[in-house]
């Protein structure tokens, strides 16, 4: 996003304003269009926040659903 860094510094200055442009410009969709600050203002000031929850991400469940099957196929085998 901000270029390569050479030093130390330089990567410190561009991990930097990467989290400044996540957290200050980059409207998000799931925020419904408003920047995680905008959020974050938004929630310190309100008596019950606006919940913005993490939409199900079917790649990860079918890995997960794939773990859980390996497990137990192993412990099927160790039994016999």
């Amino acid at each position: 996003l901000f270029g390569k860094a050479h030093t130390y510094e330089e990567a410190a200055e561009i991990i930097y304003r990467t989290y400044e442009y996540y957290i200050y410009r980059y409207p998000q969709k799931r925020f419904h269009g408003k920047t995680a600050n905008q959020v974050r203002q938004e929630a310190l000031t309100a008596n019950t926040p606006e919940q913005y929850p993490i939409a199900p991400n079917r790649r990860i469940e079918r890995f997960w659903e794939g773990i859980e099957k390996s497990k137990a196929k192993h412990q099927a085998q160790a039994q016999q």
